[in-house]
């Protein structure tokens, strides 16, 4: 019996500069001695998720997410703990995904990956009942998330723009940090980042230390600065190493997380607005979701 793919492509993902995908790249590149397929495209915000929870009905084995990170937080979150492996067929702007997970940023070699891969377990997080599997946001990261939809334009410089327009007006909140149910930091800070590998997208970690299967997470607090160095944290985040900068604080945490702040902030998942609140709670699902990955990847 051949196994089922089922391709689930965002047609927007990456606007102009995103990588293409193809039916032909498809054929070209599937064994379909192994293989047989179909293809969904999505037609809205959420469409995914449907394509996704009809998938589980149909017995699908595998779901190939042509797309960026918010495509794959949508299939990803009706996975969590079900048998269907996630593909990543990464067209996004920062495949943070498939960065982390060494996933080729090449849509003809992620499609050759299904071919030969193995499923690995990686973690999901919880935020507000919400399940994430790279990285969360509130406050100032959150607010350029929010611009960044608001650009006509995909990309690095999408972003980038959203950085400088947001940056120098941007009034600190105060955050009470809860972890564990122990430790409670309070703090003025830019934002509080929380991630499962630290990978932000672009390449950019602000942690080194995360796990993705460990069943912990860790926040990085981003604290104040001196605005008029901006330019310099964006180079140190994508060609040096913006972990080392002194205004970030790392914490782990092993069970659950309560930041509360003094104003409404937004909020952003895997790279997607959120909305706002003044109140999140997360925890994490230990390998909760199957990931398919190089035959001979480790961490």
């Amino acid at each position: 019996m051949k196994k089922k793919v089922r391709f689930i492509v965002n047609p927007k993902s990456g606007g102009t500069f995103g990588a293409k995908f193809s039916e032909r790249l498809v054929k070209q590149n599937l064994d379909l001695t192994k293989f047989e397929y179909d293809i969904f495209v999505t037609k809205y915000a959420g469409h995914a998720i449907k394509i996704a929870q009809q998938s589980l009905i149909e017995g699908i084995d595998i779901l190939a997410v042509a797309g960026g990170d918010g495509t794959q937080n949508e299939v990803g979150q009706v996975l969590v703990n079900k048998p269907i492996i996630m593909a990543s067929i990464p067209t996004g702007s920062g495949n943070a995904n498939a960065r982390k997970l060494k996933i080729p940023i090449d849509v003809a070699k992620s499609i050759q990956l299904i071919n030969t891969g193995k499923a690995f377990k990686i973690d999901a997080l919880i935020l507000n009942g919400q399940p994430f599997f790279m990285a969360a946001g509130i406050g100032y990261d959150a607010k350029v998330v929010e611009q960044f939809d608001k650009i006509p334009f995909r990309g690095i410089g999408a972003y980038l723009t959203g950085v400088l327009t947001t940056a120098f007006t941007y009034k600190l909140p105060h955050f009470s940090i809860e972890i564990d149910n122990e430790k409670t930091i309070e703090t003025e800070a830019f934002t509080v980042l929380i991630t499962s590998t630290g990978q932000l997208g672009y390449n950019v970690e602000f942690t080194k230390n995360s796990i993705l299967n460990d069943g912990k997470f860790e926040i990085t607090i981003v604290k104040n600065f001196d605005r008029s160095k901006v330019p310099n944290l964006i180079y140190e985040a994508l060609y040096g190493d913006i972990a080392s900068q002194s205004m970030l604080e790392t914490h782990q945490v092993n069970k659950i997380l309560k930041i509360r702040t003094n104003k409404i902030e937004s909020i952003q998942m895997d790279g997607d607005y959120k909305g706002k609140t003044n109140y999140i709670e997360v925890s994490c699902k230990k390998q909760a979701l199957n990931y398919l990955v190089d035959k001979d990847f480790k961490l």
